[in-house]
């Protein structure tokens, strides 16, 4: 399956992302604000590209579904601030990303830069600058490794611009870790094959929050199984309602919240619900399902390594099911609209 094989055989493109990228230049325009946009998959991406932009560089950093650009550009461009728009489309014809593009090379304060898998597409040609990944060449219909490797592209992108050698050392890591960590492919298949499980949350905060959005997004995309996701103390003001025993939590942990995890994870537990921990947590850590990360690496550089085990956690429901993560169902590689 061309899902499968693009979730297991992400370390070596995450190297080959790691090598161009570290040996691209990147002429800085001064800007005010940074503006991440994408739509699906590629908004989330976005979400968290700039979280991690803004916390590396100290510069603002947002994200906004693309659309809004060309719908609302009076809440979305403001005529006295300088602007650099990062966007972000695997396929690079994207119809809401191609608009946006358009209309912002009509506005003097605006720079762009295009992340993309297609150096060729019209978003590229549209652009200032690009950060193409022709490396990368998915024939599955879902994001896998398109996700990761632009997520990537724009961390060290990120580190780059501020020549943070700390952050790209540490970034330089992220290949052989993941290669590591896809060992235990099989980690997700113990909650995927329990039937129990009829309600998936997944929670992430800071720059995770997008990883826990997309993770929710692959699950409905290949398996159409009823998912949430919310930031981790968020879950407790409301959401934490629904939790029963059909009920498995996806928790992504951070070694800065480890403490504050651990009483959601507790909590979660006492309503009869189960929890599947993912992160660098110590071995005290206590949860019903426990994927352990390498603590070496910083919060904010660790965050492609949760992404294959989310990816897999998706496949491997699917399958389960009866269904083919290949053809998922009312899906295309790409949205084509009439703007």
């Amino acid at each position: 399956m061309y899902t499968y094989q693009e979730i297991v055989n992400q370390a070596e493109q995450l190297q080959k992302t790691y090598v161009e990228v570290n040996q691209q230049t990147f002429q800085e325009q001064p800007s005010d604000v940074y503006l991440f946009i994408g739509c699906g998959t590629s908004f989330y991406l976005a979400s968290s590209a700039a979280r991690y932009f803004q916390a590396v560089t100290g510069k603002i950093a947002q994200a906004l579904p693309a659309s809004e650009i060309f719908i609302h550009p009076e809440s979305s461009i403001l005529e006295k601030k300088n602007y650099h728009v990062i966007a972000i489309s695997r396929s690079g014809t994207t119809s809401e990303v191609v608009e946006a593009l358009k209309f912002l090379q009509k506005q003097a304060n605006v720079k762009t830069l295009s992340v993309t898998c297609h150096g060729d597409s019209p978003m590229a040609k549209l652009s200032d600058q690009t950060i193409s990944l022709d490396h990368i060449n998915e024939k599955s219909v879902v994001m896998t490794q398109s996700f990761t490797n632009m997520l990537y592209a724009l961390q060290i992108y990120a580190a780059k611009l501020v020549s943070s050698d700390k952050d790209l050392h540490e970034l330089a890591e992220v290949p052989s870790l993941t290669s590591e960590l896809l060992k235990d492919w099989e980690n997700t298949k113990a909650i995927t094959d329990n039937k129990s499980y009829k309600r998936f949350i997944f929670l992430g905060s800071g720059i995770y929050n997008g990883i826990a959005k997309e993770a929710t997004l692959k699950l409905k995309e290949m398996t159409q199984t009823e998912c949430e996701s919310y930031s981790n103390l968020e879950f407790r003001h409301g959401p934490i309602s629904v939790v029963d025993e059909s009920t498995i939590v996806v928790f992504m942990t951070q070694a800065n919240s480890e403490g504050l995890d651990q009483e959601l994870v507790k909590d979660i537990q006492r309503l009869n619900g189960e929890v599947l921990a993912i992160g660098p947590f110590s071995e005290q850590f206590s949860a019903d399902h426990r994927i352990r990360l390498d603590p070496s690496l910083s919060d904010r550089n660790r965050l492609v390594l949760f992404v294959p085990h989310l990816q897999l956690l998706a496949y491997h429901k699917a399958l389960s099911l009866g269904y083919n993560p290949d053809q998922p169902r009312n899906l295309t590689q790409v949205v084509t609209l009439n703007l």
